[in-house]
């Protein structure tokens, strides 16, 4: 609009007359009805410094870049302030979602096209994007933080990719069965991630299924449960905790132990409620045990057992628990599970299972093939093997 038209238009009189009363509000409307681009960008600036709140400021600084166009300085101008505002109510905010930082990168682009490219940077390295942000660093010709940001990034991706390694060692450790493993992979990639939250999740769960005292309990579904143990000490009773749970009224919740030391085997009663009998008779401090035989627990629950090679085998043979078994032995050794109908075996080593297929050909493990290798197991694992359908607790 030429000078002479301005003047003669009833809107940019309205808008120089609110303007000079100090009605910006009526001003930027009146300023945009005449045409006046740089009048409105003015008003719609003094908007956003008069706003009472962050939310209004924003939205007074939007309608500036609006009205700004295409024009060079008005749309610099406009940006700059606008991209200050966002980054100023991102950081106040906090930067936790997907969604946060792409409101960083429209302020950083704002703060850019706003000749602001310090403060560009500064956004984009906040994010974690230093890439960007030494290309922010490097169009206002600030070489030496472009050259920081850019080593950064550099060591940002060495991260990456020890993280994306360590990920995928997890992921094959946990499939082919090896778990100390997998678990220090995930090690490796909390440290190098981040963001670590969901390997830290993943590291709480294994460490919650990991099997390290000695102990794995077999269950077949449809069939009783095999407990195989490689401790010093098993312990007997109703208790959850015991090696050997058993539920049968009479017993107690620790109600015997069997000790295994370089001489054998040794059964001792527990002070328990109704006492512990073996081959019938009372039992009486510590007893080894030999060959083949039988041991009670109260009146309720009798116990065959045999030793072989250094192998404890306990049978239960009446009442709630009839068919359960357990099989110890020591650290290192093989424990065959045919005599208690299972055609696997294990070791344990530093308190963890290792299962291998035994005298089975054909064994799934968590829905893969076993091959002739040993693998660790977790709590949570599946098993398909001789037709038994297992899970590992």
């Amino acid at each position: 609009m030429t000078f002479f038209r301005r003047m003669f238009s009833a809107d940019y009189r309205a808008a120089v007359a609110a303007e000079a009363a100090g009605n910006v509000d009526l001003a930027a409307e009146r300023y945009a009805l005449a045409g006046e681009h740089a009048g409105a960008v003015r008003m719609h600036l003094a908007r956003a410094a008069r706003a009472p709140t962050r939310l209004a400021e924003i939205g007074a600084l939007r309608d500036a870049l609006r009205w700004a166009g295409d024009d060079p300085e008005l749309r610099k101008r406009a940006a700059a302030a606008l991209g200050k505002a966002l980054w100023e109510a991102i950081k106040a905010e906090g930067i936790a979602t997907e969604r946060d930082r792409a409101r960083v990168r429209e302020a950083s682009e704002l703060l850019v096209t706003g000749d602001d490219h310090a403060l560009a940077g500064e956004a984009l390295e906040a994010i974690g994007d230093h890439l960007a942000a030494a290309n922010a660093y490097s169009s206002g010709g600030l070489v030496e933080r472009m050259e920081q940001a850019l080593a950064k990034d550099d060591a940002s991706q060495a991260r990456q990719r020890e993280e994306s390694d360590a990920h995928a060692g997890y992921e094959t450790a946990m499939r082919i069965g090896r778990r100390d493993e997998a678990r220090a992979e995930l090690v490796r990639a909390v440290a190098s991630a981040s963001r670590a939250g969901d390997y830290r999740r993943l590291l709480d769960q294994l460490d919650t299924a990991l099997l390290t005292g000695g102990k794995v309990e077999i269950k077949r579904r449809g069939k009783p449960l095999i407990v195989a143990c490689a401790a010093d000490k098993l312990v007997l009773g109703r208790d959850p905790l015991c090696d050997l749970t058993l539920r049968a009224g009479g017993v107690s919740r620790q109600h015997a132990e069997i000790e295994r030391t370089k001489d054998g085997f040794f059964l001792r009663d527990l002070d328990s409620r109704n006492g512990t009998t073996l081959s019938g008779m009372p039992l009486a401090g510590r007893v080894p045990l030999a060959g083949t035989g039988t041991f009670g627990l109260g009146d309720e629950s009798p116990i065959e057992f045999e030793l072989d090679g250094g192998v404890l085998l306990l049978r239960c043979t009446s009442g709630l628990d009839r068919g359960v078994s357990l099989i110890a032995g020591d650290e290192g050794q093989r424990l065959d599970l045919s005599p208690v109908g299972c055609g696997l075996d294990l070791v344990f080593r530093a308190g963890r299972p290792l299962l291998g297929r035994g005298s089975l050909t054909d064994v799934k493990f968590n829905d893969e093939p076993l091959g002739d290798v040993r693998v660790q197991l977790i709590r949570g694992d599946r098993l398909l093997a001789g037709g038994d359908e297992i899970d590992i607790g």
